[in-house]
C-alpha cells in the first residue's frame, strides 16, 4: 500500500521533468544574434561634433547614417532600439534626457533646462537627434564631444 503513493510521486516527477522545454539558445555570428528565427543585428555609431547638422528653422540638430539592416520588414513587423552610450560604457535607452542648469549672467537667476537625445528610423537609415529645452542646442551639443550610440535592429522571419 505504501508503494502506490511513492510510485505516484515518482511518476509525477518524471512527467514534470520530461515535459519542460528548454529555453531557445541564441546563435551568434558576427554582429547578428538569432533566437526563434528573429535576427538581432547590433551596430555602433560615433558622432563627432562636426557631424551634427541643423537649420535655422529647426530647434534641434541631427546626424543621419545609412543602415542597410533597417528594411521594410523591420519597420512594419520588427523593432529598432537605440541607446546612448555614456562615458562609462553604459547603454542608456533612448529617448534619453539630461537635466542641467546655469546661472543667467544678466539676472543672476538659475536657469533649469533639459537636453534630449532621440532618434528617427526610416528604411535603410537611422537619425540621431539632440534638442535642448532652452533652445541653445548648438551651444549645448558642442560640450559633449564625440558621442557613441548603439542600435539594435530586430527583424522577424519573413512569412
Amino acid at each position: 500500500m505504501k508503494r502506490i503513493p511513492t510510485l505516484l510521486c515518482i511518476l509525477v516527477l518524471v512527467c514534470v521533468a520530461t515535459g519542460c522545454q528548454k529555453e531557445p539558445q541564441p546563435v551568434v555570428y558576427n554582429n547578428t544574434t538569432v533566437v526563434n528565427g528573429v535576427q538581432m543585428k547590433t551596430h555602433y555609431y560615433t558622432v563627432q561634433p562636426s557631424q551634427w547638422q541643423g537649420a535655422t528653422n529647426l530647434d534641434y540638430v541631427y546626424a543621419s547614417f545609412e543602415n542597410v539592416d533597417i528594411t521594410a520588414n523591420v519597420i512594419e513587423n520588427g523593432c529598432v532600439i537605440c541607446y546612448f552610450v555614456d562615458a562609462d560604457g553604459r547603454d542608456n535607452p533612448m529617448p534619453y534626457e539630461f537635466y542641467r542648469s546655469y546661472t543667467d549672467d544678466n539676472t543672476g537667476n538659475e536657469i533649469f533646462f533639459a537636453e534630449t537625445f532621440s532618434y528617427d528610423v526610416e528604411e535603410r537609415s537611422i537619425t540621431f537627434k539632440f534638442q535642448a529645452s532652452d533652445f541653445q542646442t548648438q551651444t549645448s551639443i558642442e560640450q559633449y564631444g564625440d558621442m557613441s550610440f548603439k542600435v539594435c535592429v530586430l527583424e522577424p522571419p519573413t512569412k
